[in-house]
């Protein structure tokens, strides 16, 4: 099955998964492994304490190196409209 030239087909990103930027406690390395996978975010945070803890710091490694070397989820705004300007303090005479 092909298709056709015009039709875009969807990119993932090379590395496979992004640091979350919504969802992070430390770094965000647990919130961008579940959000790739699609497992529950305490679940990989009870996963990744136990390799830090009875893994023999492999776990632990592995996060600081998964923070120094995966880049951010770049934040998607809720609109591209500016916002209003506030209102000027009111001054009582």
């Amino acid at each position: 099955m092909s298709t056709p030239e015009n039709t875009p087909t969807p990119t993932r990103p090379a590395f496979g998964f992004r640091r979350s930027v919504g969802d992070r406690w430390i770094a965000g390395v647990c919130g961008g492994i579940a959000a790739r996978t699609g497992v529950d975010v305490n679940l990989v945070r009870v996963v990744a304490v136990l390799l830090a803890v009875f893994g023999h710091l492999v776990g632990l490694i592995a996060y600081l190196a998964a923070w120094a070397l995966v880049p951010e989820e770049t934040p998607v705004t809720a609109s591209a409209t500016p916002r209003a300007p506030e209102d000027p303090p009111s001054s009582t005479v």
